[in-house]
């Protein structure tokens, strides 16, 4: 199953939240929109299910436009944060309840359904009602119950917000080992960076109801495109300095040209460059460079100096704020113990290849 959204519109009443959006799902595919509260996440997920009318453009399983469609003709199914389990009936009849609505005999969608609730490892809760469940268990049931409906297209919306963090990861590995039994193309709203990054084929990345950067999550974490996704993961390390002769120097750095972020090719490179790519087709002239912790290497000969502001101890890791003699502020998390304290002086290598550079 494939999703192609072109040029969708949509919102409420009179208010677009989103407009002329266009994104590809591939099939078998594990997309993540990930974007702040507020963003058009949700939004586009009820439309892309029904439950909300599109107002412009189009939506397309397999080339079949799907824009029109009422709900339960689209071949997709969402699950929402809150479950939404039918209280009045027990787990094995909510579980069996969409193969009820296809017309599967009762003999034949008890079975199915039981054999899902083993696979989500609630064989033993078949007879329970939602009431008498934990909140794990609930979305168990919830995403055995989505199954049963055997969709083209599996929606998830922030399903696993409510859970404490052991269940949530617990939930996260369920999800992913179904998606790969059943071969489903899964798209996942969410807001947790961490959530989106390590479940991912693909993050869509969207502020304002619009989508700024889709890429693999190494790419959107390690590659950002502008400031605006740079700084929503957070971590940013942000050196100011200059280029010159197709090199960097600032903060006690001097390197190559680094990777150039989308932002910098649009403000500083005209438009008739051949290739954005460091040399003579980069201005000199001011600009950012963006790090990330991980570039900074501890040791004994890097040149690079920095003073402990402070050590945090995190069970089982320790983070350690470290600022440079240019005013840089590092937070390194260790793995293990540190001999650190405030006050100390140590010298670390910086991986500058792994900068982005942005505009000044």
């Amino acid at each position: 199953m494939k999703l192609k959204i072109e040029g969708l519109s949509a919102g409420y009443d009179k208010d677009f939240v989103i407009k002329d959006l266009s994104l590809s799902v591939n099939q078998g595919e594990f997309l993540s929109l990930l974007g702040p509260s507020g963003c058009g996440k949700t939004t586009l997920m009820k439309a892309v299910a029904g439950i909300l009318p599109a107002q412009g453009g189009r939506i397309l399983l397999d080339g079949e436009d799907i824009t029109g469609l009422p709900i339960h003709k689209r071949g997709t199914v969402i699950v929402f944060q809150d479950m939404r389990l039918f209280p009045h009936m027990t787990v094995e009849e909510n579980v069996a309840f969409p193969l009820k609505m296809q017309g599967v005999s009762r003999s034949g969608r008890l079975e199915q359904a039981r054999d899902l609730l083993e696979k989500v490892q609630m064989g033993g809760f078949r007879d329970r009602r939602p009431a008498e469940l934990s909140g794990g268990q609930q979305q168990r049931a919830a995403l055995a119950r989505a199954l049963a409906a055997r969709p083209r297209l599996l929606l998830l919306d922030e399903p696993f917000s409510a859970l404490d963090e052991n269940l949530r990861e617990d939930m996260r590995n369920l999800v992913l080992q179904l998606q790969r039994e059943f071969h489903m193309t899964v798209i996942l709203v969410t807001h947790d960076r961490e959530e989106a990054l390590s479940m991912s084929d693909r993050i869509a990345l969207m502020f304002s109801g619009r989508l700024v950067q889709t890429g693999t999550p190494k790419k959107v974490y390690l590659r950002p495109e502008s400031r605006l996704a740079a700084d929503y993961f957070g971590d940013c390390v942000y050196i100011n300095g200059t280029i010159s002769g197709g090199r960097f120097t600032g903060g006690g750095l001097d390197c190559p040209v680094p990777f150039l972020s989308q932002e910098f090719i649009s403000q500083a490179i005209p438009s008739s460059s051949d290739s954005p790519v460091p040399g003579p087709a980069v201005p000199d002239g001011p600009c950012r460079l963006m790090l990330r912790p991980g570039s900074l290497e501890p040791d004994r000969t890097g040149g690079y100096f920095l003073t402990v502001e402070q050590v945090s101890f995190r069970g089982g890791s320790v983070l350690v704020s470290l600022r440079s003699d240019d005013g840089a502020l590092w937070k390194k998390a260790f793995s293990g113990p540190v001999d650190l304290a405030p006050g100390d002086r140590i010298q670390a290598s910086v991986r500058t290849q792994d900068g982005v550079l942005f505009p000044a």
